[in-house]
Formats: structure tokens, C-alpha cells, sequence
């Protein structure tokens, strides 16, 4: 044999040794990684705790997709495995559960940071390593610029709740002064302090601030500082429904006669209808929830494999929705969290769950309102209000206050 052929032998089992090892480490798209194995999602929720009141249920609803995805094949052939570990609701436990889950399980993605506190603490470990968190219910607005790039949310910031709580007040209740009670909580604080913003850019007044302790239980003494100061409006912002529960429970045994404004953990159904006295009246926020197409397959879904009714729809279809989210984003691009992170900003209007959803380039979601009312028991749609109609009227109530 020549040289010339011994040569060009040498050259082709090169390339086909070459060939077989990108095919063995790479995706035939996009060169990303091969998911070999189960793809394991690290979890973190609140299990324990006050905060379990919304945890345990998003739970479920997360593990109700992994047995839908694994039983119609996975993900190519793949399983989906969770990793669940206990938030607690908590910075601290978060933390160490980040730590774990991308130091020693090694996981591209999580889902949860349910509490904003958990979110917030989990968001500087997952980014360095480009690990994506798409978090169901985080909602602090600190999350806009601290939760970073790798950091996607369902549920709207804050920063809309508080807003549109405020324009509630002053212009559907004619409200001219105002309390706030919130707890000492990442979430709480962020609600409760929007809210007062806005109130305030209303022409209105906070008479009475109060602030009080995760484990707190007596709160008489900042509710009598609410009722001698006459206020219009109470607006609540517990971290967990029991503090809030307490709360209302005990504002009416003081009779305070006055209106109770609060946001989305007040107004879970169980937590209505458990408290059906004692929350009477009282108006909740919290982003609207389509029951129809997806969204209402889903609450049937629910209902059917747990047996009761979804507390919080919206919470439970966002993290039933980041499951899928993550199943179609490495059938398309492997394990590049880099491809996924950008072909998430890229949806527009995509059809799931829990509802039309849209990225902004921070990874927050943009969507729609209700205001819920308790009433013996239910949750009543009193309105759906947008984004940018809240924001106009925040800018007409701005106009005003400058005439005046």
C-alpha cells in the first residue's frame, strides 16, 4: 500500500473517531450537551411550615406534569426526577438547599423559590453557574434586578400588586386615609411598601404603619392603633394565610369596621372557605387566572389526582407550566441553558396553563389582575384590571395630586 493511501487510511478512522465522540458527548442540535439519564430538577418549596399552606399544593401540581411528561416517554426516552427539598420559606434553608442542589446534584434547572425569600437567596448561587430557576410565586420586586439572568418568574412582581391594591383603594373605595400591616418578610415588605407608594402618589394618607414578626400572634395592639386612628382601608400583607387569618379574626373581635384590602395568600379558596367569617368582605389581589382552555384542563387535572379543589390556581398552573417549560426547552436545545434561557425570552403569547405567557428581558412575566372578594366562603371576581390601565391611572392620580 502507498504512503498516499496509508495517509488518507489514517485521515478517515481519524474523522470517524472524531465523529463518534462529538455524537457520544453532543445533540445532533444545536451541539448542547445529551440529556443521558433521567433529567433531574432540583425543588425547592416550602414543606413545612406556615408557608407549607401553598407549598405542599405546588407540590403536587409540579409532580401531576412529571407523571403526565414521564408516562407519555419523557423526554426523549428520558425520565424527569425532582429533587425536592424544604425552603421553609426562608433564606437560610434555601440557601442550603441551592448549595446542594448544584454543588452535589449537579442540576441545570430548579423550580421554586416559592417565598421571595428563598428566591432572593437562591438567585446569586444558581447565576454563576448558569443554572435557570423559574420560580411559580416569587413576587418581590427586588426580584427585577436581583434575581439576575438565569432567574424566570410566573407570577408578576409586586410591584403591580401593591400598585393596583392602592388605586383599589382610593379610587373604588374613595379611601383618603389608610393602615398597613405587614410581616417582616422579603415578600411582605415588598407588597406592603408598593402599596404605600401608590397610595400615597393617590392623594392619600398611611396613618398607622405597623410591622410584626413571622411567629407572631397578638396583634391587638396595632389593630387598636388602626382604630383610633379612623382610617378608611386596612390594607394586610402576611407572608403565610395564618398571621393574616389572625389578624382578621381579631380586627373583628375589636370591631373594626372598616375595609380589609390584602394580597394573593389571603385569597386561597381553601383559606376562604375555612375562614369564611372572619374574612367576610375582605378584597384580595392577585394575577388572573384563565379557568378555560389549558388553564381550566389543568384544575381538572388537579382535582381529579389530589381529590379537593386547587387553593391557588394561578401558583399551582405557574409551577405545573415551568415543568413543561423545561421539558420543551432541552427537547430543543439539551442542556444549554444559555440556548434556554434564550429561547424563553423569545416565547411570545405562548399557550400553557397558566395562561398567555411573555418574558420581559429581566425574565418577569407581564399579565393581568383580579380583585377577589371573600363572600360566604367563595371567591368572587369583583374585576380584572391590566398592567398598563393601573399604570395610567397611577399616572392620572400623579396629575391630579400636581394640580392641586
Amino acid at each position: 500500500m502507498s504512503e498516499e493511501a496509508k495517509g488518507g487510511g489514517r485521515l478517515l478512522m481519524g474523522l470517524i473517531v472524531a465523529i463518534v465522540v462529538i455524537w457520544g458527548g453532543f445533540k445532533i442540535y444545536g451541539g448542547s450537551q445529551e440529556l443521558e439519564g433521567p433529567l433531574k430538577i432540583g425543588a425547592v418549596v416550602p414543606l413545612t411550615g406556615d408557608g407549607a399552606a401553598y407549598g405542599l399544593p405546588i407540590q403536587k401540581a409540579a409532580n401531576i406534569a412529571v407523571d403526565e411528561i414521564n408516562e407519555a416517554g419523557g423526554i426523549n426516552g428520558n425520565n424527569i426526577e425532582l429533587i425536592w427539598e424544604d425552603g421553609k420559606c426562608d433564606g437560610e434553608p434555601a440557601t442550603t438547599a441551592a448549595q446542594k442542589l448544584i454543588n452535589i446534584d449537579k442540576v441545570s434547572f430548579i423550580v421554586g423559590g416559592v417565598c421571595s425569600s428563598e428566591a432572593l437567596a437562591m438567585a446569586p448561587l444558581a447565576n454563576p453557574e448558569k443554572v435557570l430557576i423559574l420560580s411559580p410565586s416569587a413576587t418581590s420586586p427586588d426580584l427585577n434586578t436581583e434575581g439576575g439572568d438565569y432567574f424566570f418568574r410566573l407570577s408578576p412582581s409586586d410591584a403591580l400588586a401593591g400598585t393596583i391594591a392602592a388605586n383599589y383603594a382610593a379610587n373604588t373605595l374613595g379611601a383618603k386615609k389608610a393602615a398597613l400591616i405587614a410581616e417582616n418578610t422579603d415578600y411582605a415588605q415588598g407588597l406592603g411598601s408598593v402599596f404605600e407608594e401608590g397610595f400615597k402618589a393617590s392623594g392619600g394618607e398611611i396613618a398607622v404603619s405597623e410591622n410584626f414578626n413571622t411567629g407572631e400572634t397578638d396583634f391587638r395592639t396595632a389593630l387598636l392603633k388602626v382604630k383610633e386612628a379612623g382610617v378608611d382601608v386596612l390594607y394586610l400583607a402576611p407572608q403565610t394565610p395564618a398571621p393574616g387569618t389572625q389578624l382578621a379574626r381579631q380586627a373583628q373581635q375589636l370591631e373594626l369596621n372598616v375595609p380589609l384590602l390584602t394580597g394573593e395568600v389571603m385569597i386561597g379558596r381553601d383559606v376562604i372557605a375555612e375562614n369564611a367569617a372572619a374574612l367576610e368582605g375582605m378584597v384580595g389581589f392577585e394575577a388572573h387566572f384563565d379557568s378555560e382552555g389549558k388553564g381550566g384542563e389543568f384544575l381538572a387535572k388537579y382535582t381529579e389526582v389530589t381529590g379537593e379543589e386547587a387553593p391557588f390556581p394561578s401558583f399551582l398552573a405557574n409551577m405545573y407550566t415551568s415543568i413543561y417549560l423545561i421539558k420543551e426547552g432541552v427537547e430543543a436545545h439539551g442542556l444549554d441553558t444559555d440556548a434556554i434561557r434564550s429561547w424563553l425570552l423569545e416565547l411570545e403569547g405562548y399557550d400553557s396553563a397558566a395562561g398567555s405567557l411573555t418574558f420581559e428581558e429581566n425574565g418577569d412575566r407581564e399579565t393581568d389582575y383580579a380583585a377577589l372578594a371573600a363572600k360566604a366562603g367563595k371567591a368572587e371576581l369583583l374585576e380584572v384590571v391590566s398592567p398598563k390601565a393601573a399604570e395610567n391611572e397611577d399616572d392620572d392620580n400623579d396629575d391630579e395630586n400636581d394640580d392641586e
